[in-house]
């Protein structure tokens, strides 16, 4: 794997100009390819900047990244203990393994930066399950940093400061805060300035690149790709801005005023369900962000004696659209075939159907007598 180093792990030059105030070869797509990270990131990933070995950068990314595996699936056995050790543990590990293939692996083969926000956003959430004070202190501010390091986590910091208590919302403002400062407090006020040139990268992903590049696998590229035949131009960007802000803000409004979701259970079907659509409606999610998926799929697949058929026809449809299409189970002609025509993301939307289906279940089940 450190042989085979790809990705992210080129990121850690990047943080190195940065840190040697060379912030024009950051943001530069020209000098050093885009950088899709805030100002903020440059200070998250400052460790990385120390090496002065290219080699010595890769054996850190490589140990930061084995460590963040390690992470992932504790943390998936700490969440969901019900599912390793309550009726067929072996199988069950088995189907959540073939799920996670092609997103974690692949991410730690890359080196990819998903695989660390992935573990980080499962073990904040362990923190806030503490129910403490000060978890909710350092779930709310670690949530923000998190966001702060490449944005699209933020719905999670939203979702979490319209939770609350009060602890955790002012967690995530403080993580805002130090967050928006950092590059100042760290680079004066060259740190600052460079918001507007990241903000200038992310226009990369613009309405051609969500149909033409094939791997932007999410709501604004399915909207992309299966809208062109039928609207114009014009009506086709507006459904590609509006539609996913619809269903964040249905969801968000949905989860606030409901009466239960301070249930344990409830809470953390919603939080999986948070990360889910953080995924599905980010315009650059590809391939490697499928790992988001993955506690949400071990959401429904914990509850599967109780589930209903057609919450079960949806979670084997979410399966099968999402893992069966892969490269490494169907080989990379029929995967770009698959991919063209955005089929991985009909898992998704079958997955978070699974979701909400299964978020219902829980609350009728709390809601009449039994």
């Amino acid at each position: 794997v450190s042989r085979d180093w790809s990705s992210d792990v080129c990121s850690s030059d990047l943080v190195t100009h940065a840190w040697q105030g060379e912030f024009s070869k950051v943001y530069d797509k020209e000098a050093s390819g885009p950088f899709f990270y805030p100002p903020a990131a440059l200070v998250v990933f400052g460790p990385f900047s120390i090496p002065n070995s290219w080699s010595l950068a890769v054996l850190m990314n490589l140990i930061f990244h084995s460590v963040a595996f390690w992470g992932v699936w504790w943390g998936l056995k700490e969440g969901f203990p019900n599912l390793f050790s309550n009726g067929h543990p072996l199988l069950a590990w088995w189907v959540v393994w073939l799920f996670s293939l092609a997103p974690v692996h692949l991410d730690f083969m890359g080196q990819n930066i998903n695989l660390p926000l992935c573990a980080a956003l499962i073990g904040i959430e362990l923190l806030r399950q503490k129910n403490s004070k000060t978890g909710y202190w350092a779930a709310g501010f670690l949530s923000a940093i998190v966001g702060w390091t490449k944005i699209f986590p933020a719905f999670v910091t939203v979702f979490y400061f319209l939770l609350g208590p009060k602890e955790l919302r002012l967690g995530t403002i403080l993580g805002f805060i130090v967050g928006l400062i950092s590059p100042w407090l760290f680079f004066g006020s060259g740190g600052i300035d460079h918001y507007s040139y990241f903000y200038q990268t992310l226009t990369i992903y613009h309405e051609k690149n969500l149909i033409f590049c094939n791997s932007t696998l999410n709501l604004p590229g399915w909207i992309a790709v299966w809208g062109r035949p039928w609207f114009s131009q014009s009506i086709l960007s507006l459904l590609i801005a509006l539609v996913p802000a619809i269903v964040m803000v249905i969801f968000l409004a949905l989860m606030m005023q409901d009466p239960l979701k301070k249930e344990k259970s409830i809470e953390f079907s919603y939080w999986t369900l948070a990360v889910s659509l953080m995924a599905f409606l980010n315009s650059s999610s590809r391939p490697d962000y499928f790992m988001f998926y993955l506690p949400g799929f071990c959401c429904v697949i914990s509850q599967w004696k109780e589930s209903r058929r057609l919450e079960k026809c949806c979670l084997l449809g979410a399966f099968l659209f999402i893992s069966l299409t892969q490269q490494a189970m169907v080989g990379r002609d029929l995967n770009i075939l698959l991919q063209d025509a955005r089929i991985p993301v009909v898992g998704m939307a079958l997955l978070i159907v699974a979701q909400v289906m299964s978020l219902v279940r829980q609350r009728t089940r709390l809601v009449l007598p039994h």
